[in-house]
């Protein structure tokens, strides 16, 4: 929380090579978790666009991908609300925890110009 200081989640990026998501040499699959707690008051939608700019604008990303567990739409709406878009694929994801029983549904977002 900026107030506290207090870790209430994290998010991070994969690179090519480090995805389970097919992804371009210029690309990255950003993932995030967030305490249930603190669901549903624009926290991670607030973090999510801040991990957007950063790839983008400091990394120099061409492609940003995600990807929730089907079960949870709620993230999928997240990512829809920072510009991403549902490309109609589904995976299983080994780097989540429970990712290899539960598929993901796989979201894109390019940079525009």
């Amino acid at each position: 929380m900026k107030e506290t200081g207090e870790a209430i989640g994290c998010m991070g990026y994969y690179v090519h090579g480090e995805s389970n998501i097919e992804i371009g040499e210029e690309d990255a699959e950003i993932g995030y978790w967030l305490a249930k707690p603190y669901w549903n008051q624009g926290l991670c939608t607030e973090a999510l666009r801040a991990m957007i700019d950063y790839c983008f604008n400091v990394k120099g990303f061409l492609t940003l991908w995600s990807d929730f567990f089907v079960d949870n739409p709620a993230s999928g709406r997240v990512m829809e609300k920072c510009g991403f878009v549902d490309t109609g694929r589904e995976n299983m994801c080994s780097h989540l925890c429970h990712g290899d029983d539960r598929p993901v549904h796989i979201m894109r977002l390019d940079y525009a110009l």
